[in-house]
């Protein structure tokens, strides 16, 4: 489906572009047709890496963005605490802590309540005790797999949870719900977007969920899923009706920035390196055997041995036509990996918008490496297709702030991308990441789902060619 020149309106027929040209030639076409003017109309925006039930449990939760004092924290715990039953769980996440803060605070803040909280990132968190012994988590405790549990002198728990020690603190908590989803599918839908790519890190049941919505024809934007890599093998990949694909399985090479989990390879600045979550050999062979089972494949690396490592990988594994390959982060490459992307055959799946709460962190953890960073004019420049994404909840999916973080780069202006490429990697380059062909352009033919703007900011949508709202 070939990609037009900027037209000035769009003939919209069902659910599908009828034709785009000027205004005259298809108001003759159509005399009776209504009419909607906006001042820039896209195809639909997609958030190309995010984790839905996550944003809609975060969406009713106490909200920490941007805090880093451990204390100020504690402070808003103990406010939910006093309105909230002895025995029930507070949760909350958003926090960005430079050292990993002793559980005392909490238990002071809520002496009644289990407490967890999640980093921005969800790679870490923080819990009483109290909700520690409902983990079963104590002093002889072994590190829960993929995981790091700090500890004190004595051995007994921190309170602080890195990877894996959050997820085993998370497993003893109420579970997410079917509600959660359902919230957090709206939300994006409320914000513009006509498609979302699930991420995994949810609950086990969520993908029945997305599949009782897309059967009922309930979704409210298309969704593109991968699934777990420890659930793939009792899952049939494909479409699930119009609105819903299961093609890809997930897979983790390291943590993440704000956790100091993301895998380098020099120190941070107090030393550590970061955490190699799963076994590179065992990947490879679980990779292998999901793609001769069909599936495509989507890589999580961040730091930049996890980055070389993934693209070793991907350099190796060579999926049949139809399946996709993509490299989710990519948020800290060196030069000897730049090098090799031209030609690997992936899409690069990127969040800019993280840049807002990252740059200062990589000023003062990574000094004098701030250039491997967030490097999206270098990787655009690969030719790799993009796509972009929020990791939502760990940033708003606010489309007008991921255009700004983009488009005037916090680390590095010359790193910027354009707001024409930037909109292009939120619609055509995330629907291709997607396996996408009748989406995400403006094109007689493909579907009218898109995006209505003024201003540089988002407002209204157009779902399944219906006005769904505008402002």
């Amino acid at each position: 489906m070939g990609e037009p020149a900027r037209a000035g309106a769009l003939l919209l027929e069902g659910e599908r572009i009828a034709a785009v040209g000027d205004e005259a030639t298809l108001a003759a076409r159509r005399p009776g047709a209504s009419r909607v003017r906006v001042e820039r109309v896209t195809p639909g925006l997609h958030d190309a890496h995010a984790h839905p039930v996550a944003w809609g449990q975060a969406l009713a939760e106490l909200r920490l963005d941007g805090l880093t004092d451990p204390r100020t924290v504690a402070d808003r715990v103990a406010e939910r605490a006093a309105v909230t039953p002895p025995g029930a769980w507070i949760r909350g996440g958003g926090f960005l802590f430079d050292q990993y803060p002793d559980s005392a605070l909490l238990d002071a803040a809520a002496p009644d309540n289990p407490v967890l909280l999640s980093s921005r990132d969800l790679h870490s968190g923080w819990a009483n005790r109290a909700a520690l012994a409902c983990a079963g988590l104590t002093c002889g405790s072994p590190d829960p797999q993929g995981g790091i549990l700090p500890r004190h002198a004595d051995g007994s728990p921190t309170g602080a949870l890195l990877e894996g020690a959050f997820a085993a603190v998370a497993t003893a908590a109420p579970p997410p719900s079917r509600a959660d989803l359902e919230r957090g599918l709206a939300d994006f839908a409320r914000r513009g977007f006509t498609a979302v790519h699930a991420m995994t890190l949810e609950p086990a049941g969520a993908l029945g969920w997305y599949e009782e919505l897309a059967w009922a024809n309930a979704l409210p934007l298309r969704v593109w899923t991968a699934v777990p890599r420890d659930a793939w093998r009792a899952i049939e990949p494909g479409r699930r009706g119009d609105d819903l694909d299961v093609p890809a399985v997930k897979f983790f090479l390291d943590g993440s920035l704000g956790s100091r989990t993301a895998w380098m390879h020099e120190p941070y600045a107090d030393g550590s390196f970061g955490l190699e979550v799963a076994p590179l050999p065992a990947v490879e062979a679980e990779l292998r055997a999901a793609i001769a089972a069909g599936w495509g494949a989507a890589v999580h690396a961040i730091g930049t041995r996890a980055v070389a490592e993934a693209i070793a990988l991907l350099g190796r594994v060579a999926p049949p036509a139809g399946r996709t390959l993509r490299l989710e982060h990519v948020q800290h490459v060196r030069d000897a990996e730049l090098a090799k992307l031209p030609g690997l055959g992936v899409f690069l799946s990127l969040q800019p918008v993280h840049l807002v709460g990252d740059a200062d962190f990589v000023r003062r953890h990574l000094p004098g490496r701030e250039r491997e960073a967030f490097r999206l004019r270098d990787l655009a420049a690969t030719g790799l297709p993009i796509a972009l994404g929020s990791d939502a909840p760990v940033a708003d999916p606010d489309p007008a702030a991921a255009l700004r973080a983009a488009t005037t780069h916090l680390l590095d202006p010359a790193q910027s991308l354009t707001v024409e490429e930037t909109l292009a990697a939120f619609t055509r380059g995330a629907a291709r990441a997607a396996g996408w062909d009748d989406c995400g352009v403006l094109a007689a033919g493909a579907r009218a789902d898109l995006t209505l703007w003024e201003g540089g900011r988002v407002v209204g949508r157009i779902w399944r060619g219906r006005l769904d709202w505008l402002v």
